[in-house]
């Protein structure tokens, strides 16, 4: 491998590389350098699942083009965790409407980021990864994060070892919280993807709003430590016992 030896060490485009530069190119170089550094993220939290022993299955909320459902998948295969099973967790209608305080994000309007459940099998299909241990959860969370949904899962005795939490809204966010708290077992993993995005990356709003009331709802049993920092968006924690 040759190493630069030159100022300024590394490869920087000039005016000429973005001579035709357009905003489509702008938005895909940014998907291919969020989702590298979503992969990055992944591998070590999959590595963490392995090493620590950490039991569970992986439960994922927002799950639109299957991208991170995809790096789940593949990174638990990589560590052949063969009895984790992988939950989606989708209106697969896109987002539901949304309150006031979301809406000053031009994204996130009612029925954006919608993929439907046919199209997201065929790509877990097509993925082809223990595809005998996925499970769809459809619909919006007001709906089906309920009761009777929450006992029969208890019943099945499932845990958590890896959690995404990608809804984008406080209000989706906060049901999701709200759903999981029985399902946390030590060593459970978190990975909040939207706590810096939007509201010009102010936590105390949005997802990481609704993670911070959580945290505060589970402090009598559970500590939530920061762990991983996702990008300049994602943030992971470690749920650990108080007592």
């Amino acid at each position: 491998m040759k190493i630069r030896s030159n100022e300024p060490f590394v490869n920087l485009e000039n005016e000429g590389d973005f001579y035709h530069w357009s905003k489509s190119d702008e938005i895909i170089f940014n998907q291919n350098l969020r989702q590298r550094a979503k992969h990055h993220a992944f591998k070590l939290l999959f590595d963490m699942i392995s090493e620590n022993g950490i039991g569970g299955d992986y439960l994922e909320f927002g799950c639109h083009r299957g991208r991170t459902f995809r790096m789940a998948l593949t990174e638990a295969r990589r560590h052949n965790l063969n009895s984790m099973q992988f939950h989606a967790f989708d209106s697969f209608e896109g987002l539901p409407e949304t309150g006031s305080e979301s809406s000053e994000h031009k994204i996130w309007k009612k029925g954006a980021l919608s993929t439907s459940l046919e199209d997201f099998k065929s790509l877990v299909n097509t993925h082809g990864i223990y595809l005998e241990k996925v499970h769809y959860h459809k619909g919006f969370y007001s709906d089906t994060l309920n009761g009777a949904l929450k006992e029969r899962l208890a019943g099945e005795q499932l845990r958590i070892a890896l959690v995404t939490v990608d809804c984008d809204l406080y209000e989706s966010a906060r049901d999701v919280f709200s759903f999981i708290d029985c399902y946390l077992t030590e060593g459970t993993l978190i990975y909040v993807d939207d706590f810096f995005a939007g509201y010009r990356g102010n936590s105390l709003k949005g997802v990481g709003r609704a993670l911070h009331e959580f945290r505060e709802a589970v402090s009598g049993q559970w500590n939530l430590i920061e762990h991983i920092t996702v990008g300049w968006w994602g943030k992971t924690f470690v749920v650990s016992s108080r007592v």
